[in-house]
């Protein structure tokens, strides 16, 4: 028999074997009544289909060449070291990166979108450069990647400047108007307007915010943006001052 149609069959033994073995020891942990065997049945089942994969590889490797699979103990004792150092960098790089990411997501708490996206950002940032180092201890070359991930690196910094610049012009231009809105209006004042976002405002000032007027209607409160407000005519209705009862002398 050709060594190759052998190492063929080698391997979809492993493969059908692995699967129907697999499927066997996932049914019955699932029905463990160990509660931690039932809750990793399905990666325990994993593993024993990636074990009969590899006893299958490891059997047409023996038919292909013999040889190589002799010298695979001696290889593999050879190439723990790299390993090991690759791990290393790869767990030091995860500790490092979740520090990071909860020190970015307290710094930006409160900074609206960059609150989200920020932290995931620096946590990834990291870990990619973790897995490069990583790579590089495993002996691979990782010129491509370095240039790959420096050009994703610079486009996601510049798609974030840009996003930020573009929101915080916005945020700028509210805040602006807030500090006009203050000189003019104070919180107890009735304020009518037409057509402000397409809807008639008419109720009381509650209090001018840097981005927004809170203001009190019949039935809600709602906010107005400073600068929508800046485009309408807005009449002003100060409340009259309640006299006191005179006191006779």
């Amino acid at each position: 028999m050709n060594e190759w149609i052998a190492a063929a069959i080698a391997v979809g033994a492993g493969l059908v074997l692995g699967s129907i073995v697999s499927k066997i020891v996932g049914s019955q942990l699932a029905k463990s009544p160990v509660e931690p065997l039932r809750e990793s049945a399905s990666a325990l089942a994993g593993l024993v289909f990636s074990g009969f994969i590899i006893i299958g590889l490891l059997v047409a490797l023996g038919f292909i060449s013999p040889d190589d699979l002799d010298r695979l103990p001696s290889d593999l004792i050879a190439f723990m070291p790299k390993a090991i150092s690759a791990a290393i960098v790869a767990i030091g790089g995860n500790i490092v990166a979740t520090f990071a990411q909860n020190a970015v997501g307290k710094a930006v708490a409160r900074s609206g979108a960059a609150a989200r996206f920020a932290p995931t950002i620096v946590r990834m940032a990291i870990l990619a450069a973790a897995m490069i180092l990583a790579a590089a201890q495993l002996g691979v070359d990782t010129t491509v990647i370095n240039i790959a991930v420096a050009a994703l690196l610079f486009g996601i910094a510049g798609s974030v400047a840009l996003l930020t610049g573009l929101g915080g012009r916005h945020v700028a231009g509210e805040v602006a108007a807030g500090r006009v809105w203050r000189r003019s209006l104070e919180p107890g004042d009735r304020i009518k307007a037409a057509g402000v976002a397409g809807v008639d405002i008419d109720g009381v000032v509650i209090d001018v915010h840097p981005t927004a007027i809170e203001v009190g209607g019949t039935e809600s409160t709602f906010f107005v943006p400073n600068t929508k407000l800046m485009d309408s005519v807005v009449e002003r209705i100060r409340p009259q001052p309640v006299d006191g009862p005179e006191l006779g002398r």
